[in-house]
């Protein structure tokens, strides 16, 4: 596995810190250039790649280092600091270069050293770049030794580079959890959360069920297509032991909103103001930082994050987010922005953490939901509940199924079907809102104790409304 060290420095650490502080390890290694990226791939005399380094991200606010590396870390620091990660082969040597590096780079600039924890999985053959531990056919493997997986922005350019050609798997020990934003990856088509666990065999991360090594395939099971919808097909399929009856009841419960916002004017779209609403209906603090990958090291900026999206435009773009430490309840989640002809679809998906189901304010939601409408432009609202972690990471046990909370269509969508027709489904809709701002409700927390019956009701609901739409 790649052995990961980040170096957090108040000063800036610019093209001659890195170099003297590389000098001081050994005058003879050597800086490349990673294609035409800023990466930097640090070899020795002979040639051999030691370890890849990343320039320094610009640390604006520090919750989301402190979510993934810990208090402790950025004791001390100023704000704003530097984030410098470099990941080297799992040897002595690759770890010993990679160490003084940031050592060096800390004492110089003055800061602190993280390092990852040092599980060797026994699958790391020499790759091309040293954050991947083995590389099939149509998958890379990553293995990351951490006590919280983030979507880093190595994974994020692993993705981009490869543009669905392989699957992007994330081994991991069964100690670690995944950031939201890294668990909604690992359980699309492109990704997978692969846990060792303590006998050495090998499990999904999401499902439970075995998975070994393919030279084609990378890790699947014996039985593929793999994943949840599979696993809900074939009851016959056994988890590894454990994986049932891993989750405490008490450890707490999530709300995942989902969102659709059109903004008519796509020079003009600043992203985020969803999630600003949402925020300060269900979680009771605002969005502090963002980022493309994590950590989210940006201070909360729409008008930053519109400019971001407009350089990259006419390519989709992918926001990542955090919600403040010890303030409301912890959040966290995405933003995804393309254009739709002519105007830009914005969806927002965020997972909010509460201590129990008691602590979810369900109350909110109409008024969220109005509220929305009344920002313009909300095309859908689905929320759903579900057991997990209050500071909204996850652990490779089976925590139970999401239950649907309620649906909302905005109002663009409301004055295609019609009020009357709306209201007319196998879910009584309730009407929020004033004149062209108005929007529907449809709550399902009625079957909240019979998950596959709201599963069908909300189901059954969607089908009437695409069938109204499409009159």
């Amino acid at each position: 596995m790649s052995y990961d060290v980040v170096a957090l420095v108040a000063g800036k650490p610019d093209e001659r810190a890195i170099a003297d502080a590389l000098d001081d390890v050994d005058p003879g290694l050597w800086l490349y250039r990673h294609g035409d990226t800023a990466v930097l791939q640090i070899r020795d005399g002979d040639g051999r790649l030691l370890a890849t380094l990343e320039p320094g991200q610009h640390v604006e606010h520090a919750d989301a280092v402190v979510g993934l590396l810990g208090e402790e870390v950025v004791a001390g620091l100023p704000e704003p600091f530097w984030w410098v990660e470099t990941r080297a082969r799992p040897d002595a040597l690759g770890r010993d270069v990679a160490h003084g590096f940031a050592d060096g780079l800390a004492l110089r600039l003055g800061g602190a050293v993280w390092t990852s924890g040092l599980a060797d999985f026994g699958l790391w053959e020499e790759p091309e770049h040293p954050a991947v531990e083995r590389t099939a056919e149509r998958a890379l493997l990553v293995a990351q030794d951490r006590e919280v997986v983030p979507f880093s922005s190595w994974l994020s350019d692993a993705v981009a580079t490869h543009r669905g050609e392989k699957m992007i798997q994330v081994l991991t020990p069964p100690t670690a959890r995944l950031t939201y934003a890294m668990r909604t990856f690992a359980a699309g088509p492109l990704g997978r959360w692969v846990v060792q666990g303590h006998d050495g065999g090998c499990f999904d991360g999401l499902t439970g069920l075995p998975v070994y090594w393919d030279d084609e395939y990378g890790f699947r099971s014996a039985e593929e297509p793999v994943g949840l919808a599979w696993a809900a097909k074939n009851p016959e399929a056994e988890p590894v032991p454990g994986f049932l009856a891993g989750f405490a009841e008490e450890a707490g419960t999530q709300l995942v909103m989902e969102a659709s916002v059109l903004h008519s004017d796509p020079f003009a779209a600043e992203p985020g103001r969803a999630v600003e609403i949402i925020a300060e209906h269900v979680a009771e603090s605002p969005p502090v930082s963002w980022g493309p990958h994590e950590p989210a090291l940006m201070a909360w900026d729409r008008e930053r994050m519109g400019g971001f999206v407009r350089e990259r435009a006419p390519k989709p773009s992918i926001l990542y987010l955090s919600g403040p430490l010890g303030k409301g309840s912890p959040f966290s989640g995405q933003i995804h922005v393309v254009r739709r002809g002519s105007r830009v679809l914005e969806r927002v998906s965020v997972a909010i953490g509460y201590a129990g189901e008691d602590a979810v304010p369900f109350e909110a939601l109409p008024g969220l939901v109005e509220a929305l409408a009344a920002e313009g432009g909300l095309e859908a609202l689905r929320v759903r509940r579900l057991p997990g972690r209050s500071d909204v990471t996850y652990v490779p046990v089976w925590a139970g199924p999401a239950v649907p909370v309620g649906l909302a269509l905005g109002p663009e969508r409301l004055r295609r079907i019609g009020a009357d027709r709306a209201q007319a489904g196998p879910i009584p809709g309730t009407l929020l809102g004033h004149g062209g701002d108005q929007a529907v409700w449809y709550p399902v927390m009625a079957e909240a104790q019979a998950p596959l019956r709201a599963l069908d009701l909300l189901r059954r609901q969607s089908d009437f409304l695409a069938a109204a739409s499409a009159r």
